[in-house]
């Protein structure tokens, strides 16, 4: 008997019920059996490993735009100050109409950038996804295969936690 099938059993009983129905007993042994000569467990770690060093890439990738983008605002501002100060009365009015323009400008471009690193990161993160799913599929872990479907997605997440727990536990 795999050692690892009682807290398995235990683990299943954290999953919705419709998760806890595709992965059921059988389920549960055959994931159980797979994890025996730990080497899943080696390359579930690996794969939290290269995920962590993904992330945190794309999330200085983020911060980067976003620091660039207070420096464009402050300049903006600035140099918008210096404008009114050095502006004549009777241009005043024309010179902040001319400045609202650019800030909606700013603010449109801005928005968009943004916008388009996100999508960026959001494609780099299902694609990490996709390599996870495929690395697992290729190891024969009981239950992973490329998929976009939400349910076995949740699932495979799902079986990640409790392998990485039981890695926890283990070593």
């Amino acid at each position: 008997m795999a050692r690892y099938i009682p807290k398995l059993l235990e683990m299943r009983q954290e999953l919705s019920p419709l998760l806890q129905g595709k992965f059921d007993e059988d389920g549960v042994k055959e994931l159980a059996y797979s994890l025996e000569d730990g080497s899943i467990f080696e390359i579930v770690k690996e794969l939290e490993e290269i995920q962590q060093l993904n992330e945190r890439s794309l999330l200085n990738q983020r911060i980067k735009v976003v620091n660039e983008h207070k420096r464009e605002w402050s300049e903006l501002t600035r140099r918008q100050k210096d404008e009114v100060t050095e502006a004549r009365p009777h241009t005043l009015t024309l010179i902040k109409a001319r400045h609202e323009e650019e800030r909606v400008e700013l603010e449109s471009r801005l928005g968009a950038e943004i916008r388009e690193t996100d999508q960026r990161i959001i494609l780099e993160l299902d694609q990490l996804v996709t390599d996870q799913q495929s690395t697992l599929q290729q190891a024969a872990v009981p239950f992973f295969t490329v998929t976009n479907n939400n349910n076995d997605n949740k699932l495979m997440n799902s079986l990640l936690i409790f392998i990485l727990r039981l890695c926890n536990i283990e070593h």
